[in-house]
């Protein structure tokens, strides 16, 4: 199924979340709280005159989480014991700034959960005991702490509104561009080409044209998981994902698919959020 949404918002300035040891620095865009348009509309628009969302402050990374972070993180919880599994000591260098994928939605809110803790910030997603989740609950219950300030997928209303391109493409007057940050999808992504001259696998991040607020891939690379819930009838929990691939072309920006949870496709990775104070 697909979702057609169309968000505003505003932007405030570039924020670099780094640690002490050699794990990468973590490129973050705050994103300020306010009232935002919603809707399934391109093109020049006067979206500032028709508010019907709010949204509060958070920061997105700039980039899709990538081999090197995703490695690094992983590592220093096995040694903590946080979770479960085998140190692997190589990461091949051209692999390095590779965007993440075939993980399930899963493994990102369990990833979420480990960069939390290593950053002395209260993780978000918590099983029914109210304990932090590092390996799947087998009764498959989630339960979220709103008010952590530790990293979570974002929502498809901050997804969208942070792939817009918030108040700077507002006020540039190209809030209403299909892709994030142009018309021409090739500008700014990875995509399928017709002539399949183009390998069709995760690239580096950053290499395409950045949006107004500066994120990266926001359209094509690795489609994106959400931390936004499509419940079925019969107990079954699917998530959306959002933003094409380099396996698959969205017709825009407000174009989203969901899957089930366990899910994993070579073309679907993440890139978290966490709460502004």
């Amino acid at each position: 199924m697909r979702v057609f949404l169309c968000l505003c918002i505003y932007l405030t300035s570039f924020f670099a979340f780094s640690s002490t040891d050699d794990i990468p620095r973590i490129k973050e865009i705050l994103v300020q709280s306010g009232d935002y348009y919603v809707g399934g509309v391109f093109g020049q628009q006067p979206y500032q005159e028709h508010p019907n969302v709010t949204v509060k402050s958070y920061y997105m990374m700039q980039t899709e989480v990538t081999h090197v972070l995703f490695h690094r993180v992983t590592s220093w919880a096995i040694k903590q014991k946080l979770v479960q599994g085998k140190l692997n000591q190589h990461l091949h260098q051209e692999e390095s700034n590779i965007a993440v994928a075939s993980v399930s939605w899963w493994d990102a809110i369990i990833f979420a959960n480990m960069m939390s803790r290593y950053y002395h910030l209260s993780p978000y997603y918590l099983d029914q005991s109210q304990q932090p989740i590092f390996k799947r609950p087998k009764n498959g219950v989630v339960i979220v702490n709103a008010a952590a300030s530790g990293y979570r997928l974002p929502s498809v209303v901050e997804w969208q509104i942070a792939a817009r391109g918030g108040r700077p493409a507002l006020l540039h007057q190209t809030y209403g561009t299909l892709f994030a940050g142009s018309n021409q999808r090739d500008a700014v992504g990875w995509f399928p080409t017709d002539d399949l001259s183009q390998k069709e696998v995760p690239h580096i991040v950053g290499q395409k044209k950045p949006n107004e607020l500066h994120l990266f891939d926001m359209s094509g690379n690795v489609a994106e998981w959400t931390g936004e819930l499509f419940k079925l009838e019969g107990n079954n929990d699917l998530y959306f994902y959002c933003g094409g691939s380099f396996m698959l072309v969205d017709d825009s920006l407000a174009s989203c698919d969901i899957h089930s949870r366990g899910h994993k496709r070579p073309d679907l990775g993440f890139r978290l959020v966490r709460n502004a104070a």
